[in-house]
């Protein structure tokens, strides 16, 4: 789907949304298909567009890398993205694979991962034509996450920070820092939000997004509240019936309740632990 004069993305391919930018120095991808055969279409499309220069990873899960080996182009990402996807194995990579893609699997066993070699901390700018691209880190979703911003263009990739209307995966970051992160996104100008999962949605989707996530935290911290074992929790919390899961990842759908159930009693255990004063010793 074209976006804008120079920006297309993919929203409905297995996996993550994926995009370019066409710029008059070459362009720039941001992230890749995780499906293999579907990788090598989003290679060919490209490649009639013009030169690839770079591709930016906004983080390190799977299906937003598994694609990077069809690109032999340098990666850019955030430092603990890095890390991320060189702790990934390629057996683990390919085990999923041959789940969602049994047609690829030989396409991604023959070719060699293509991580980042460039990478930031906070804030990275490339200049490329007449285009600014502005890398930032966002922590929340992985703690490495990065928004792309295309000043230009009025459009800023969120990576996983912004699930729209699909099911949200919380227990890979941090939910207090993709809370804040939300906030700073709001502060943003851009036209256009481009979600880790769903279709392109505005900055008022962010709203809904934050609310989710609220409610997640506010569901799990009453569980505690009352006494609930993790085991309880994670059977009776469950938010499968707000929304479906992004194409691709519908076989994940319970372990994405139960996963977020079990990260968020943790935390909020553990919070509710440091709040509670000693008990004092008994007298004697």
């Amino acid at each position: 789907m074209q976006l804008t004069k120079n920006i297309f993305v993919e929203t409905k391919i297995g996996g993550c949304n994926v995009g370019y930018l066409l710029t008059d120095d070459g362009i720039i991808l941001i992230d890749t298909p995780q499906r293999p055969t579907v990788a090598c279409e989003w290679a060919r499309e490209i490649s009639s567009k013009g030169t690839p220069k770079y591709l930016i990873n906004t983080e390190c899960h799977r299906d937003h890398f598994t694609g990077n080996c069809f690109f032999r182009v340098p990666v850019i990402g955030h430092e603990k993205t890095r890390e991320g996807i060189l702790s990934v194995s390629k057996e683990t990579i390919l085990s999923r694979v041959a789940v969602i893609d049994p047609e690829g699997y030989g396409l991604v066993a023959e070719r060699e991962p293509n991580p980042p070699t460039i990478t930031f901390t906070d804030r990275l700018t490339l200049h490329s034509g007449n285009h600014t691209v502005q890398l930032i880190n966002h922590p929340g979703h992985t703690m490495g996450q990065t928004s792309v911003l295309i000043p230009e263009e009025r459009v800023l990739f969120t990576g996983d920070n912004v699930f729209y209307r699909t099911q949200s995966f919380l227990y890979s970051g941090d939910v207090y820092r993709w809370l804040e992160s939300l906030s700073e996104i709001e502060k943003l100008d851009v036209d256009y939000i481009v979600p880790g999962h769903g279709e392109v949605c505005g900055k008022s989707y962010l709203r809904e997004q934050r609310a989710f996530i609220r409610e997640w935290i506010d569901r799990v911290k009453e569980a505690v509240g009352l006494g609930w074992s993790k085991e309880e929790a994670v059977r009776e919390i469950s938010f499968a019936d707000r929304y479906p899961m992004s194409p691709g990842t519908e076989d994940l759908m319970q372990n994405v309740q139960k996963n977020n159930v079990s990260y968020l009693y943790d935390l909020l255990k553990a919070e509710q632990e440091r709040a509670s004063p000693d008990e004092a010793p008994a007298a004697p």
